[in-house]
């Protein structure tokens, strides 16, 4: 497939989340399950998602481990975070829209064809228009805390297997 190749609003995404109870990346609220921005960090500021479609809507082949679990957004929400502005140090105001690229065969993964990732463009976690990094990691936290709205609204598409086991211990 193209690396051009467009993202459909309708498309579903899978990202991968770890699964341990004492990890950063979900939490139960009153039974109720919450993700966390922390399951969608990342060094570059692009989380990595998976294609579902491109992955033969099987979720458990997007796992990164196999303790892990898999939430899922749809493209349209994902885009409909919004768009972000920022000025940049001349006083202009640059509008920064949310989106999905698509990103096959990565050098940490080049066998994930499926591979995408959520970007802002124009990018403004390279670009020098912050004056602090704190600037930079709030904005970005922002972003995160969207996307684990998205995936908690959805629920887990594939639960983390010690989730399993406490449902079926009950």
């Amino acid at each position: 497939m193209d690396k051009n190749a467009s993202i459909w609003d309708d498309e579903e995404l899978y990202r991968s989340v770890r699964g341990e109870l004492d990890a950063e990346e979900y939490i139960f609220d009153r039974g109720k399950l919450q993700i966390r921005s922390n399951a969608f960090r990342d060094i570059s500021k692009k989380p990595s998602v998976d294609r579902a479609k491109l992955k033969e809507f099987a979720p458990f082949c997007s796992k990164l481990s196999d303790t892990d679990g898999i939430v899922s957004l749809i493209a349209a929400d994902v885009r409909a975070i919004g768009t972000v502005k920022t000025t940049v140090q001349n006083a202009d105001i640059v509008v920064h829209a949310v989106d999905v690229a698509y990103d096959p065969n990565p050098k940490s993964n080049p066998e994930n064809y499926a591979h995408s990732q959520i970007v802002v463009n124009p990018d403004f976690f390279d670009a020098d228009i912050f004056d602090t990094d704190s600037k930079k990691e709030r904005t970005f936290y922002k972003l995160k805390r969207a996307l684990a709205r998205l995936a908690t609204k959805r629920g887990w598409t594939l639960a983390p297997k010690i989730i399993k086991g406490l449902y079926q211990s009950k």
